[in-house]
């Protein structure tokens, strides 16, 4: 299995309380497609 897209969308800050940095969606082997996965602002970095 690879990765054959990744596509992010920054969030604006003034979305929401600030912690949401940007969602992604990949695309694995050109078929199986994960969308809204959500980049975070943790206390230790973004998860």
């Amino acid at each position: 299995m690879q990765i054959t897209d990744v596509r992010v969308r920054i969030v604006p800050s003034s979305v929401g309380d600030g912690r949401l940095k940007a969602v992604a969606s990949i695309t694995i082997d050109g078929c199986f497609v994960v969308h809204d996965m959500k980049i975070i602002a943790g206390a230790e970095g973004p998860f």
